[in-house]
Parts: C-alpha cells; structure tokens; sequence
C-alpha cells in the first residue's frame, strides 16, 4: 500500500462540504421549525406562507447558495473517491446522487420562494398554496432523499473498502442512511444526512494524504 497526496482535493471537498451544511442549516433555521405538517389545510399553509414570506425567500436564497457550494463538494468529492476507490463505478453514484439531489433541491427551494412570493403580494389562494406546498414538500425530501441517499450509500461502501475516509462506525452509519433516504423516511433521515456532510468535511480537511490501495498489487 502506497500513499497519493490528495491535499488538493481534500481542501476544496472538505471546505465545500463544510459550507454546504452550514448554509443549509442556516437557511432552514430561518423557517422550518414552523413549517405545518404535510397534509395542512389550504387556510394554514396561506397563513404559514403570509406570515413567514420575507424568511422563506431568505432562507430559499441562502438554500440555493449551499446547493451552488454542494456542486463545488460533489465535483473534488468524486476525484477523491476515484483515487481510493481506484476505479470510477462508486464515484459516479456518489457524483449521480448529488446531482440528482441538487436538481431537487433546486425545484423544492424556488417553488416554495414562489409560494412566499405570492404570499408577499396577497396573490396566494388556498388551493395554489396547498398544489405548491405538496410539490416542494416531495422534491426536497422524497426526490432529494434519493440523490443524498445514493451519495450516503457510495461514500459509506468506499469508506469501508479503503478502510479510509470515515470511521468504520461512521461508514456503516452512512450505509443506514442511505438506505433510509431511499425510504419514506427520508422526512427524518434528510436532516441528520446533512450532519454527516459536515462531520465528513471536516475529516476531509484533517487528512492531506489517504492510502491508496492499488489493484494489480
């Protein structure tokens, strides 16, 4: 087993993955612990929406930020897994998932800004507030679940095969989630997956070197 220097790729996967949490914690601080459950009446989601306008389109702002960060993670992320993978299969999924969830999150973050939006200039009526609340509500933890959960799958299965990256413990915590993500579950799963990216940025940015194992050996 030899050693590849991956400073590179750790610095800008780890600061990235780092920024990514961060932002997203703090934009959903600004308004989801009041956000009503799925299944709320049209009067409370045009009160929800009236009343938190202003903070959902701060929080939708600052969202689509971590996702533009995100993309910086998933792109130094994926050489990082190719080198102690030593091939590209898992590294595409981990790449895959994250697209897949960004796109997502993307479409969840800019429907329900439209909801505040119109909330904003008392133009919301309650079967629009209902239509957009449910699409938002399925993009960002259904279909973003199943990106994140792809990316949570290939990073704890990589982690496992180098014996690298993460703690034995933590990878297999990665592999349940995952498989969570791709569950109805993933309403609960989403928000500890995003702890995960920050306790794996910065393990990334405490290791400038990774063994790597090489295959014809």
């Amino acid at each position: 087993m030899s050693y590849e220097p991956l400073a590179a790729d750790y610095r800008w996967a780890g600061l990235s993955a780092v920024s990514t949490a961060l932002l997203f914690a703090g934009a959903n601080a600004l308004w989801a612990f009041e956000m009503p459950d799925r299944g709320a009446p049209g009067p409370e989601l045009v009160n929800f929406y009236d009343d938190l306008s202003g903070r959902i389109i701060a929080g939708a702002l600052l969202s689509l930020i971590s996702i533009a960060t995100f993309v910086v993670f998933a792109s130094a992320f994926r050489s990082v897994l190719i080198k102690l993978e030593g091939d590209e299969f898992l590294a595409n999924i981990a790449f895959g998932g994250s697209l897949l969830g960004m796109a997502a999150g993307i479409g969840a973050e800019t429907i329900n800004m439209a909801a505040a939006l119109r909330a904003g200039d008392g133009e919301l009526t309650r079967p629009l507030a209902q239509a957009l609340f449910d699409t938002s509500y399925v993009l960002g933890y259904n279909a973003a679940g199943v990106g994140i959960g792809l990316l949570a799958l290939a990073t704890g299965t990589v982690a496992l095969r180098a014996r690298a990256l993460l703690p034995r413990w933590l990878a297999v915590a990665a592999l349940a989630l995952g498989a969570a993500l791709l569950t109805p579950l993933s309403r609960w799963a989403l928000g500890p997956s995003f702890v995960l990216l920050l306790v794996l940025g910065l393990l990334l940015l405490r290791r400038p070197a990774v063994p790597f194992p090489h295959r014809d050996s």
